[in-house]
Formats: structure tokens, C-alpha cells, sequence
């Protein structure tokens, strides 16, 4: 009913909601007067008292009338002789007992103890009823087992829980360490206590210790909790809220350990949960208020808002934690770490999410956030890490930090904390803006090259028709791939669709790896090229290349998919970008996967230096003028194999932001500078380009291609084989005598008795040798100058590589050797 007041010149309206409340009590009155009189007195006595508004509390009055009040006379009778049996402490007799007495009967192991059980009065019926025997002081027939192991024979209830609780806490006590099986043992006997109908506060308080002793005999800090430390927290949670008390409010500690429970009523304003102090061998000081509390060691405020969520309907609890040993949520990351303790708050039988006024929790760092690292606000995810749980930030934000603080600001309840980044990859805003933009217009214009590489290559089939050439045909289609997945990743994510966002993971993380593969490809092929050289024929090469770079990285995520369709999904509210989730799997299959291509690679690209410096020395004027070309060589390598992701490794400290800069800028052009080196600055693909595509005076007739115009010839002049080497030896269309030869055996004989002269000087007397070899089905002749040496040999054998592995090689003759019988080097 509504009804309205005026108060001078203010209008008031009162809203008042019929409700009606029952109220049963039972009353034990002695007197001499007669029992009509007595009821009278009685309810005349409780009638005066309501009326009294001792019942009004905040907004809630209850108004009580005399007829209301009634009060009537029980005859309950009394409770007749009875004999319980209990499996573990024997058989008890009670004898006839009056309403609101309690029987006593001796123990039967510990004679000089008493079993009790209550005789009261069913509020319901007004009879007289037994109560459950109280056996606690009696001790049981039979010892428990003086092995921890042993204790998984035995079975808890209500008769026994409190021995076997005290029992299991001596047993740790008396145990230097715990393996992993006690420790399992141990966790699934306290989760049975924990499970029984009747917890009191001693027993809640035995639980901590337990817990608390738990954790600190472990043999190697937390490597035997992670499959029982979320069992653990439950434990924990479900003792609490099942704990009996009296009272609105109750504090139990130990010695890292902490827990608070709290009755939920009208009068709720908000609540304050925290640890003042923590010292060593002394227990955490609690702190529980309604106001919101300073820069403590941990707090946690609850708004005023939260008892909107809580329907009042039945008797609801609020529990706080506070874990000053954080061994259980250590999750092995290499790249964050708790860096503060852990509190918690959860509501009896309710889960509390999404709340409008957000959940304030205040935490010191241990140890202090000197480099102030970024820090992420956190929660203890149940279920994450496939249900071995895991930290998830999602639906908390950090609202300040500093070297000694962290306020975090979250929407639910649960295992607060505040996590570490090892890897230093705060950043402030501006820096990470730049860095997106960058990596998006980068891939956008290393897509556009890529394609319009891969469509020359293909086109034009004097480009195409070497196995360096097709190799590279497959790095840049997976690098363009790679690069277009990337792009649309964040597209994918937006629409907020699971199987959408861990579709476009999965391309993501497949592109990535065969990306990396053709680049280790790249590597291999190089090795077979300039290292081994002979007697390594390899039938089917390009399509044994193929299953390895197409095939590898999809049995990869084939069986990351296998396992967990999970591991896949939105990094986090915060960050809208399909990937990995896991940090395991991600470091597995990504980080080490990319860690052996890029150091096989760098050691490739070291042999190639190796092997340009183990040529003949030259003059100074000479070796200027290669300076250039060398460079040119050495760089355009780099980026075909990829050593720019390198850069990553160096992305820490105080040069990070540099490197971060150099990994994105020169990893997402790396197909335009691809482009650059093996199409705008390639001679044979200028060519191609001006044949097929130009007009007029640009341009190039098919006529003067360099096949046509190239001769045979038998000899050499030492500076024109160089440079014709080092030039060839850097580009990708490399073949390799395992892999293809253009070469033709024109016969083979022994060349008459000649004299070469080199460039240099120098002269040398000897017949050149003719060895056949089959390479590619093909017959070919190898090339050496008979009474050369070593170095003069090993010279010549890196010519005959760069005559047939080159694409146009002249070879120039002096006059002399005119008389030499056919068999030389061909294209």
C-alpha cells in the first residue's frame, strides 16, 4: 500500500509491501500459577516487547497485534530408551530422558570420557526427539594407519571425521616431504571430510592446517600439485561456506593461509576483506570492515551493488581467501609470473558475473615492480589449461600500478592476482598503435608483391624450369598466404563466432609453419648445392620438398587439433586476435619449431660466407670492385631465409622497443624485399619481362636470349669465373648437381698437353682429365686440371658447379687449347 505524507513543503511517499512472517518458540517456564494464567502472562510479555520496535532494522519494521501472538501449552512427553551403533566407536545405550536434557554414557575405548546425546523438542510436531549422538571424545575401536599411503583404505563420515582429520595433519607433520602419491591421498581424504554434513569451526581450522602443511612438503615446489591444486581451492571453498558458526562474521588462519566468512542480509553495505601483515611463523592479521580498505599486503572490496545478485530467500554466505603461499597457482610460464599473493571472494551457491560496479582488489607486489613491467589483473580460470586450470584476465583491467601496488578492477568473483610479463612487452600506446599499422600496410604490400612474383615465375617457363626457382615459387606462395590469413585474423575475430575465430587460427598457425618450413627448405637445398655437391642424386626432388614443406606443419596441427579443439580461440576480451591460447602448445609448436629452422638456416648462411671466402685471394682494386655485389649477395640470402625473424631474440630489455620495430618492419616486407632481389634485380627476369611484356624500343627481341647467345668453350680466365660465380651463387636460381643438370656429354677423352694461363700470372702445365658422372639420368663431364692443387682443384670444382648451375655461363678459351677434343662445360 502506498501512502503519501506531507512535511512542510516536501511531499514524501512511503512504500509499504505486505509480507507475513512466522515465528516458532519453544518456551521451558517454571511457575506456580496456573497454566491459563501463565499463557496469559506470557503472551501479554512478548506482545509488549514487539510492540516495542525492537523488531525494526534499516527499511524492514515488523508490526505485531495481540491477536497475533499465541501461545499454547506442549506436552511433548519424554525420549524413550534407545541404542545406537556406530561402525568405528561401538555400540551406545540411552536411557529415558526428559525434554531439553542431554544422556551421557561412558566411552567404551576411553572409559574416562563421556558420549552425549540431546533429548529436545520438534518444532514442527512439539514432541520429544533424540539428536544425533556426540561421539567426538570417544576415541575410535580401531588406530588409524601410521602410513599415508594406507589412509586410502579408509573411509570418512560424520563419526569419524574429526579423528581422521587431526590424524592426517600429525601424519604430514611427521613427514619430512610428500611424493606425488600422498599427496593425491592426502587431498582426496581432506576432500571427503570436507564432503560430510556436519563442519564445525575446529574442524574448518584442522582443514587449513592440513592445507597449509600440505603445501610446504612438497619436493619440488608445485611440480606434484598441478592436478590436485584446483581440488584443492574447492576444498577450501566448500568447507567455508558449509562451516558452522555463530554470529554474522568468523576468521580462521593459519599460517600462510587465511579464510573470512560472512552472513548475507538486508543490512549489507558493502564489504572489505584483507591481510594487514604477513610474518614469518606468525598468522595473517585479518581485516574485515565495510569500508574499503588502503594499500594494504591484499584486499578485496565487494560494492554495495552485490546484494542485488544475491537472492535473500535463503540464509547466503560470503567467503574470503587469502593464500600467502602461492605454489598452487604457479603455471610454469616462461613469460609471466604471479608476481603478488592471491585473495578471493565467492558467494554460497550462487556464481556472481557481470557486475555493473566492479570488484575492487588491492595487491602488493612480493617482491616490487622495479622495471615497472607490465602487469595484468587476473583470475584463476577452473577449467582453463584442460581443466588443470590456468589465468585467465578476462573481465579484470588494471585500474593503477606502481613499483609497490596494483589496484585491479574485475567484473565476477573467484582467485584474484596479479601476473608478471616476463618478457617486458609493456608498451605504451602510442608505440603499439605504430607497431599494428605497421605490420598491417606491411603485409598489404608484401601480398601484392608476393602474388606478382609468383605470376612471373609461373609464366615465363625459362624462370620456372630449375628446381631454385620452384622452391622459391612455393616460400613466396606460403608467405603470401601467411600474410593474408594475418590480415583477415582480426576481421574474423570481430564477429564473435568460436568456430569462425578457431578457423582462422588454425590457417594462421599452418601458414605460419609451412612459411618457416620453405625457408629451412631453402637452407637444405643450399647445402645440397655448395657442400656435398657430388654423388647426392635425389630422384623426385621437388615433390619430396613439397610433402616436406606442405605436409609437416599440417600434421602438426592436425595433432594439436587432436588433442584440444580448445587450444584455439581469442587471446582475450581485450585483445580481439584468433591464435593459440595455450602457452605450452605455443611454445612447442611454434617457438622451438622456429628456433631450429632459424639456427639450421644461420649456419647455412655462415657456410656460404665461408665458402666465398675460400676462394682465391685477389688484388685489392679487385676485391673493391666485388664489395658491392658481395653485399647485394648476402643480403638478398638473409631475407630469403629468413634470418630477420632472428630479431625477436633481441626484442628485450632496454632495446626492445628498437628491435620490436626492426622484427616488424623487415619480417612483414620480407616478400616485397624477396621481390626486389629475385625479380626487379635479376637479370634473367628483366629479360622476361622486356621479351613478353614491353613494346617499342624496350622491348627485348626472344632472339637475344642469353641460351642462344651462349657458346662453348673449354678453359678459363680466373676473374671472369669468379665474378661469374659469385654472382650466380647468390641467387635463387641455383641448381645443384643433386638436383637437376642442363648438361650433355659431348664424349670423352684426354685433351692433348696444353698450357693456361690465369689473369694473375700464374701458369699452369697439365692435360685436363675428363670424369664422367650420372646426375639426373643424364650424362655429364666433370672438369679438373690434372697437376693443379688442392686450392687451384678445389677452384675448379666450384667453376664446373657455376657452369651448369648458373643460367648463362661463357666460358673463354685461349687459342691453345683450340686442339682439345669435345667435352667440356655446357648450359
Amino acid at each position: 500500500m502506498d501512502q503519501t505524507v506531507r512535511e512542510g513543503q516536501g511531499m514524501a511517499t512511503i512504500s509499504r509491501v505486505p509480507s507475513s512472517y512466522v515465528c516458532h518458540t519453544i518456551l521451558k517456564a517454571s511457575s506456580s500459577l496456573a497454566a491459563k494464567e501463565l499463557i496469559s502472562r506470557i503472551k501479554s510479555k512478548i506482545h509488549g516487547n514487539l510492540t516495542h520496535g525492537n523488531f525494526t532494522q534499516g527499511q524492514l519494521t515488523l508490526f505485531v497485534r495481540s491477536e497475533h501472538v499465541v501461545v499454547k501449552k506442549l506436552e511433548p512427553g519424554r525420549c524413550e530408551a534407545q541404542e545406537t551403533v556406530s561402525k568405528y566407536k561401538g555400540t551406545y545405550k540411552w536411557l529415558l530422558t526428559n525434554p531439553t536434557d542431554t544422556a551421557q554414557t561412558r566411552c567404551i575405548k576411553n572409559r574416562h570420557e563421556n558420549a552425549t546425546r540431546l533429548c529436545s523438542i520438534s518444532i514442527n510436531t512439539g514432541k520429544s526427539q533424540w539428536e544425533k549422538p556426540k561421539l567426538k571424545q570417544c576415541k575410535l575401536l580401531q588406530g588409524l594407519p601410521d602410513k599415508i599411503v594406507d589412509l586410502a583404505n579408509i573411509t570418512i563420515s560424520d563419526e569419524n571425521v574429526d579423528d581422521v582429520a587431526e590424524h592426517v595433519l600429525n601424519l604430514i607433520n611427521e613427514s619430512p616431504t610428500l611424493d606425488e602419491e600422498e599427496t593425491k591421498i592426502i587431498v582426496s581424504k581432506v576432500s571427503d571430510i570436507s564432503r560430510c554434513d556436519e563442519i564445525s569451526m575446529n574442524l574448518t581450522q584442522i582443514i587449513l592446517q592440513i592445507i597449509n602443511a600440505l603445501l610446504g612438503k612438497q619436493n619440488n615446489s608445485a611440480s606434484d600439485l598441478h592436478e590436485v591444486r584446483n581440488e584443492i581451492l574447492r576444498i577450501i571453498e566448500r568447507a567455508g561456506h558449509k562451516m558452522e558458526f555463530s554470529g554474522r562474521t568468523a576468521n580462521l588462519t593459519a599460517a600462510r593461509l587465511a579464510l573470512a566468512v560472512l552472513r548475507v542480509d538486508h543490512a549489507f553495505e558493502g564489504m572489505a576483506f584483507g591481510i594487514r601483515s604477513l610474518e614469518e611463523g606468525a598468522d595473517p592479521e585479518i581485516y574485515l570492515g565495510e569500508a574499503p580498505l588502503g594499500r594494504i599486503l591484499a584486499s578485496i572490496y565487494l560494492p554495495k551493488s552485490l546484494r542485488e545478485r544475491i537472492p535473500l530467500s535463503n540464509l547466503h554466505t560470503i567467503l574470503f581467501n587469502f593464500f600467502g603461499q602461492t605454489s598452487l597457482f604457479k603455471t610454469g610460464s616462461v613469460t609471466k609470473a604471479l608476481s603478488t599473493f592471491v585473495v578471493s571472494a565467492s558467494v554460497s551457491d550462487t556464481a556472481i558475473e557481470n557486475l555493473a560496479e566492479p570488484v575492487v582488489i588491492t595487491l602488493q607486489h612480493v617482491e616490487g615492480n622495479q622495471n615497472y613491467d607490465q602487469v595484468h589483473c587476473a583470475f584463476w580460470d577452473l577449467e582453463g589449461n584442460n581443466g588443470q586450470g590456468g589465468w585467465n584476465s578476462s573481465g579484470c583491467k588494471v585500474k593503477e600500478t606502481n613499483v609497490n601496488h596494483t589496484i585491479c578492477q574485475c567484473d565476477h568473483l573467484t582467485h584474484f592476482g596479479v601476473l608478471m610479463d616476463l618478457s617486458r612487452s609493456a608498451m605504451d600506446a602510442v608505440n603499439e598503435r605504430i607497431l599494428v599499422l605497421i605490420t598491417y600496410i606491411g603485409c598489404g604490400i608484401s601480398s601484392i608483391f608476393l602474388g606478382v612474383a609468383i605470376v612471373t615465375y609461373i609464366a615465363f617457363h625459362k624462370l620456372r624450369k630449375d628446381h631454385p626457382s620452384k622452391i622459391l615459387i612455393n616460400l613466396c606462395t606460403a608467405l603470401l598466404m601467411l600474410n593474408l590469413t594475418f590480415l583477415v585474423n582480426a576481421w574474423s575475430s570481430a564477429f564473435q563466432e568460436v568456430g569462425l575465430c578457431v578457423t582462422a587460427a588454425v590457417a594462421l598457425h599452418y601458414f605460419l609453419l609451412v612459411s618457416l618450413t620453405w625457408m629451412g627448405l631453402e637452407g637444405v637445398h643450399m647445402y645440397l648445392s655448395l657442400v656435398r655437391v657430388f654423388n647426392i642424386y635425389v630422384p623426385n626432388y621437388i615433390l619430396k620438398f613439397c610433402l616436406v614443406g606442405w605436409g609437416i606443419p599440417g600434421i602438426m596441427v592436425a595433432v594439436t587439433l587432436s588433442v584440444k579443439k580448445d587450444l584455439y580461440g581469442t587471446l582475450s576480451s581485450t585483445t580481439p586476435f584468433c591464435w593459440i591460447k595455450d602457452d605450452s602448445t605455443f611454445y612447442t609448436s611454434v617457438v622451438a619449431y622456429f628456433c631450429l629452422i632459424f639456427l639450421m638456416n644461420l649456419s647455412m648462411f655462415c657456410t656460404v660466407l665461408v665458402q666465398l671466402n675460400s676462394m682465391n685471394s685477389q688484388s685489392r682494386k679487385t676485391r673493391r670492385k666485388t664489395i658491392l655485389r658481395d653485399l647485394k649477395g648476402t643480403t638478398s640470402l638473409t631475407f630469403l631465409l629468413g634470418l630477420t625473424w632472428g630479431f625477436a631474440f633481441f626484442a628485450w630489455g632496454p632495446v626492445r622497443i628498437l628491435f620490436l620495430y626492426l622484427f616488424a618492419i623487415f619480417n612483414t616486407l620480407q616478400g616485397f624485399l624477396i621481390f626486389v632481389f629475385y625479380c626487379l634485380m635479376k637479370e634473367s627476369v628483366r629479360e622476361q619481362w622486356r621479351i613478353h611484356l614491353c613494346c617499342g624500343w624496350l622491348r627485348l627481341d626472344n632472339s637475344s636470349d642469353g641460351d642462344s647467345r651462349c657458346g662453348l668453350h673449354v678453359g678459363y680466365k680466373q676473374e671472369r669465373l669468379k665474378k661469374t660465380f659469385q654472382e650466380k651463387l647468390l641467387t635463387p636460381s641455383l641448381k645443384s648437381t643433386a638436383t637437376s643438370s642442363t648438361l650433355k656429354s659431348l664424349g670423352s677423352g684426354q685433351c692433348t698437353l696444353s698450357e693456361i694461363s690465369f689473369p694473375n700470372g700464374e701458369r699452369n702445365l697439365g692435360c685436363l682429365p675428363l670424369h664422367s658422372r650420372k646426375i639426373d639420368s643424364t650424362e655429364a663431364t666433370c672438369v679438373a686440371l690434372g697437376d693443379a692443387s688442392p686450392s687451384r682443384l678445389k677452384a675448379c670444382v666450384h667453376v664446373y658447379e657455376g657452369s651448369f648451375l648458373a643460367e648463362k655461363v661463357r666460358i673463354e678459351a685461349p687459342s691453345e687449347l683450340s686442339t682439345c677434343k669435345p667435352g667440356g662445360l655446357f648450359d
